[in-house]
């Protein structure tokens, strides 16, 4: 049958159950349409907010482009997403454990509230979630909100991606998973989010799921990259020591972001990391058309990046980090990049579903919980500057 008819049947359906209700329901919904009053309220601890409420100041209409590629008659069905778009923020804001759950919360007036006719069927909110959208899909949904918070942040002149920290939190998986790994280093068994983080909002920008015993150092370029086609302009990037590799610190630099880290106490300087050393590297090329006479340390360089003297560049970024490692600046950068991300995944696995407490085995499972986590935090701060809201924008309550 086609889709266009599937949705028009169900449609009638819903119709035809909205003209039942009697008119004490009316009058309830009526109430209720009342109580949530004509100004916008922001949940925080001293004054908490219903989930519901808070959620129906959600306007989704520019995540709608989201789910072309779903629907083959998106054009014509589009308007029908707005409140399962709004179901999903509330699945993952109301921190419910999953689908079914999230369902059996509402009432018949509430999914009105959200937008539907009358209280969808089951069937059709999975369909939504978990094969129009995906867990698959849920990097792509989130980069959708971030590029719309991106837009209207811009409008009030606070730039995000500027200043931005990255680090990695393991996450414990059930007893008998069979696709989660030990790790001697963490002493239990699960996996590892990686996050790039926004060091003036705590907005996180950029995710990346991986086994637990996997090196976070490999997201840092990717990450990077990430930023760039989000149209964000990086200048800092604090990470610990994992992520300092030669490889890293001479993408960083050579992109003109500064990057700062962890010094390690077994790290010495490098020797073709030495000034002298890279001029000598330069000199080699000097028969090449590209060659230029007498260039400065930054242009060497970057010639040498191009070149593939990786660990040289690396080697002569990092011996300029050694040499700052005591000052106040580098330390200061590095205990507030620590204290942040601890603190944000502290948070963040105790009000969201990415906690220790996982409802599924697997890796799908882990997929889930971790986009989850990551759509609810950004749905908290769309609603919030779209309402006006622009300071702890990604507490959730």
């Amino acid at each position: 049958m086609p889709e266009t008819n599937i949705e028009k049947r169900i449609e009638k359906y819903w119709g035809s159950k909205t003209r039942q209700l009697t008119i004490e329901k009316e009058e309830k919904f009526q109430t209720m349409l009342q109580q949530i009053g004509e100004q916008f309220t922001d949940p925080n601890t001293e004054h908490p907010v219903k989930a519901l409420d808070f959620i129906l100041w959600l306007k989704p209409e520019p995540l709608l482009e989201f789910l072309k590629a779903s629907y083959p008659y998106y054009k014509h069905i589009k308007h029908r997403f707005k409140p399962r778009i709004r179901f999903l923020a509330y699945m993952l804001i109301s921190q419910k454990k999953n689908l079914r759950q999230a369902y059996n919360s509402l009432t018949e007036e509430e999914y009105q509230l959200l937008g539907f006719k009358g209280k969808p069927t089951y069937e059709l909110l999975r369909e939504f979630i978990y094969e129009r959208i995906g867990i698959d899909r849920f990097p792509e949904f989130f980069q959708t909100i971030i590029e719309e918070l991106f837009i209207e942040l811009k409008k009030k002149k606070i730039a995000l991606g500027k200043h931005v920290f990255q680090d990695a939190t393991d996450i414990h998986s059930l007893k008998h998973d069979n696709e989660a790994e030990y790790s001697g280093y963490y002493k239990h068994s699960g996996y590892k989010l990686d996050v790039t983080l926004d060091a003036e909002t705590d907005i996180p920008l950029c995710y990346t799921t991986m086994g637990i015993t996997c090196d976070e150092g490999q997201n840092l370029i990717p990450s990077q990259k990430h930023l760039s086609n989000l149209g964000l302009k990086e200048e800092s990037r604090v990470v610990d020591d994992k992520y300092a590799t030669f490889p890293n610190i001479a993408y960083s630099e050579t992109c003109k972001v500064s990057l700062y880290y962890k010094i390690a106490k077994h790290w010495i300087y490098r020797k073709e990391g030495r000034s002298k050393e890279i001029k000598k590297l330069y000199q080699k090329h000097h028969r090449e058309d590209d060659f230029k006479v007498n260039p400065d340390v930054e242009f060497m360089l970057h010639y040498l990046y191009k070149k593939g003297d990786i660990q040289a560049v690396g080697g002569y970024y990092r011996n300029q980090r050694l040499k700052q490692k005591n000052s106040k600046e580098h330390q200061r950068k590095c205990k507030k990049r620590s204290s942040c991300m601890e603190g944000f995944f502290g948070r963040v696995k105790n009000t969201t579903l990415l906690d220790d407490r996982p409802c599924k085995r697997g890796w799908k499972g882990f997929l889930f919980r971790a986009g989850a986590a990551m759509i609810a935090l950004v749905f908290a701060a769309l609603i919030r500057v779209q309402n006006g809201v622009y300071s702890n924008i990604i507490l959730l309550f």
